[in-house]
């Protein structure tokens, strides 16, 4: 079985490091694109590694990535306009029709080998798998003015995680589609539930988090820290 993973780090990301893309800060000792890049790199399945970086940051990237990883290793493409298109680029740089591709967010540099394998075990067998968590908090739906149209019942609703992982056929399949009906979406299983087909849910993990604040980043940090002190990557 061979998997290929797509990274996407073609964000601005600048309103948390200031002049630095988010995907470039330092968690811990070494930058944030790093950590998520090798959440696939030690992996026996992962045959390609594409990252989608934003246009003009070629250099800088390279620069980063070489000083972990080996060259041959992973492959940079022009992120575009929107995630949409930046995932649509990488997968455009994809070779040798892997069976399986892992869809990830820069963003979430702590998500674990045991996620990955479950997640891939369970695209194996359904097609398309995504982590979840349960939602702590009551959720509201609201219009664009802020007021309450309904409260959903929370045990039936999850939040999404990535990586996410796909048939290569599958999400090549869904891309396809949103493309000819010009929908954008921000979840790559989305696109799958689109055509109708089953996406199964995995258990996903809290210290999986979504970087996106200074905040995030001092608990990625402590976690990450954690982490080292038990041992673990």
């Amino acid at each position: 079985m061979q998997l290929a993973a797509i990274i996407a780090a073609g964000g601005e990301g600048i309103r948390l490091g200031g002049n630095v893309r988010k995907q470039y800060l330092n968690l811990g000792s070494k930058p944030m694109l790093a950590h998520s890049v090798g959440i696939f790199a030690g992996h026996e399945a992962v045959s390609q590694i594409i990252v989608a970086i934003p246009e003009g940051d070629f250099d800088g990237a390279n620069g980063i990535l070489s000083a972990y990883f080996p060259l041959d290793l992973f492959h940079l493409v022009a992120g575009g306009a929107t995630r949409q298109q930046s995932i649509k680029n990488a997968l455009g740089a994809i070779k040798d029709q892997p069976d399986l591709v892992a869809v990830h967010d820069a963003a979430r540099p702590l998500a674990s080998a045991k996620l990955l394998n479950r997640l891939t075990e369970a695209a194996l067998e359904d097609g398309a798998a995504v982590p979840v968590i349960p939602l702590a908090d009551t959720a509201k739906q609201v219009d664009e003015k802020g007021m309450v149209l309904s409260t959903p019942p929370r045990e039936s609703l999850r939040l999404v995680q990535t990586p996410q992982v796909f048939r290569f056929s599958l999400i090549l399949e869904a891309y396809s589609n949103a493309e000819r009906i010009g929908l954008e979406a921000t979840d790559d299983s989305a696109l799958v539930e689109l055509l109708g087909k089953p996406v199964r849910t995995v258990e996903g993990e809290l210290s999986n988090l979504k970087v996106t604040s200074a905040l995030d980043l001092a608990l990625a940090t402590i976690l990450l820290d954690g982490r080292k002190g038990e041992g673990l990557k």
